[in-house]
């Protein structure tokens, strides 16, 4: 607005400016210089400057004209040329871009902000609907004792999970969010990696049970500790052991292990499943990514886990064999 502002068409230079043309003045006379002069002192000024060539270049944006590049020369034996225009041309259209991607950007960047304000209000807000129907269900059950209330007792068994389902697919946004704004906060400690993957398989292994899946670990006691966010590791251990549990059919297995590997702690966890083609792997850690067999969830948890292990300057990694199984891995450099 400022840069139209100042060039009304007061003068015929400034008209040519102002109409968005290319346009080129290899040689330039004092009678040029007097219709480029706002006044006297800018003659003056324009004088002692020399100028002998001079071109310009528009800068639009959806054919809106929010400035222009010019060009001047002062040397005798320097006289712009329909070559150099083509070149300014080009300079003010790359600066064009470079304008349109910095305003995408910030609005890219607003977006963001707005969405991680919604996301964090929408939680609490359904959060605690959910708490209470989570306690009620839970005195429910308690009152419901006796063989006569099984059937109401499974309803509510039904409602309980479907509760812990829906805290677990807000606490999934709210971690994306974080991951990708860089604000994942991580409280380390040394942990033992032992430690790790037991408090991670406690919780796995009764829906491993139910699932008909082996599950196997290798851990030495005689692993050094590794400074981690132990929850956070347990997180990501759950999410890949649960991963691997959806595509891994009754009587397979699945194996986590940690070993040392090249100065780092190697974490992995093999299955028996069905494989990932190879077309999907570089996919697969990608925000909302769902496998074509499975539409549960919200397709973040991979994401969430690649964040939380490049926030303690580990990596994440996938190898798999349709047909034959995944191996997905963590190294975690040890300090």
């Amino acid at each position: 607005q400022q840069w139209r502002e100042h060039w009304q068409d007061r003068h015929a230079f400034e008209r040519v400016q102002a109409s968005g043309e290319a346009f080129l003045m290899p040689n330039i006379t004092s009678a040029d210089l007097d219709n480029m002069a706002r006044d006297a002192e800018h003659r003056r000024l324009l004088g002692e400057l020399g100028t002998r060539s001079l071109m310009s270049a528009p800068i639009s944006i959806g054919g809106e004209l929010i400035g222009s590049i010019m060009l001047a020369s002062s040397r005798p034996d320097r006289v712009y040329a329909t070559e150099d225009l083509a070149l300014a041309q080009e300079l003010s259209r790359r600066a064009a871009l470079a304008i349109q991607a910095a305003r995408s950007y910030n609005q890219a960047l607003a977006a963001t902000r707005a969405r991680d304000e919604l996301l964090s209000v929408v939680a609490h807000d359904l959060r605690n609907p959910l708490n209470t129907i989570a306690m009620a269900g839970s005195f429910a059950l308690e009152l419901l004792q006796g063989a006569e209330h099984q059937a109401a007792r499974r309803q509510l068994d039904i409602i309980d999970r479907t509760v812990e389902h829906m805290n677990r697919l807000i606490q999934d946004l709210l971690d994306a969010s974080r991951v990708q704004a860089g604000q994942l906060v991580l409280e380390r400690a040394p942990t033992k990696p032992e430690s790790v993957i037991r408090e991670a398989m406690d919780m796995l292994q009764p829906l491993a049970t139910h699932a008909g899946v082996r599950l196997e670990v290798e851990c030495s006691p005689e692993l050094p500790a590794v400074t981690v966010d132990r929850q956070r590791m347990v997180q990501v251990l759950s999410n890949l052991v649960g991963n691997a549990l959806k595509f891994t059919p009754e009587g397979g297995r699945i194996a986590i292990g940690v070993t040392l590997h090249a100065g780092a702690l190697r974490f992995t966890v093999s299955d028996t499943g069905k494989g990932i083609p190879a077309d999907q792997l570089p996919l697969i850690f990608g925000r909302f990514y769902q496998a074509r067999a499975d539409r549960r969830g919200l397709g973040l948890g991979l994401s969430i886990a690649k964040g939380i292990v490049e926030a303690h300057g580990g990596e994440i990694w996938a190898e798999s064999t349709v047909g034959s199984g995944s191996t997905f891995g963590i190294d975690l450099p040890v300090r």
